[in-house]
């Protein structure tokens, strides 16, 4: 089984079915990381999936895969998506663990002016079930990885670079903040 077969059949496990509807296609490279939105997989939420990034595990550091789960979905929240990944493979930033990206007030403008969001940050999936992070690659044991991304306010990011992703988590847990709603009021 290669490895988008893997991943694809990990999502359909977990999320079910994908809307055909929509599909994003990022060419870097030589190859191509598509977007498939999982719509049905959350109320309320659309989980956008990649499909390609392991063609890039050795620019990443592992073989990953990436889910982003919005509140809501539209072409700005899709560049937003889109660019966030582009970032990811231009700078070559390495998954292992929390790693965050500060962009989108210059790549996506329209996407900071309305959701006051400037980063995009990558960690252990969460509210999903646990083994959702590992996929099963080949039957001799060989993991793959799913990290989950979400936006960061400009004051958020502050407080990861100066205290640590735990303490911002602990203050999304302690105001029992949904990271996925877009139109979220900032934790700082």
């Amino acid at each position: 089984m290669n490895l988008g077969a893997a991943y694809l059949d990990h999502y359909t496990q977990y999320l079910g079915a994908f809307d055909p509807a929509f599909i994003e296609r990022l060419e870097y490279g030589g190859s191509a990381v598509q977007v498939l939105d999982f719509a049905n997989a959350m109320q309320n939420t659309h989980i956008l999936a990649s499909l390609g990034l392991t063609h890039y595990q050795d620019l990443l550091g592992e073989v990953v895969e990436v889910i982003i789960p919005v509140s809501e979905l539209d072409a700005v929240v899709a560049n937003a998506v889109m660019a966030s990944i582009s970032f990811l493979l231009t700078l070559r930033v390495t998954l292992h663990e929390v790693t965050y990206l500060r962009h989108l007030h210059r790549s996506v403008p329209e996407f900071f002016e309305r959701y006051e969001k400037s980063a995009f940050v990558f960690t252990d999936p969460y509210p999903f079930p646990q083994g959702f992070g590992d996929v099963q690659l080949t039957k001799s044991g060989a993991v793959g990885k799913v990290r989950m991304g979400f936006f960061l306010s400009e004051a958020e990011v502050r407080l990861l670079e100066q205290e640590g992703f735990d303490v911002l988590a602990t203050r999304f847990e302690e105001q029992e903040v949904d990271v996925i709603d877009l139109r979220r009021a900032s934790v700082v």
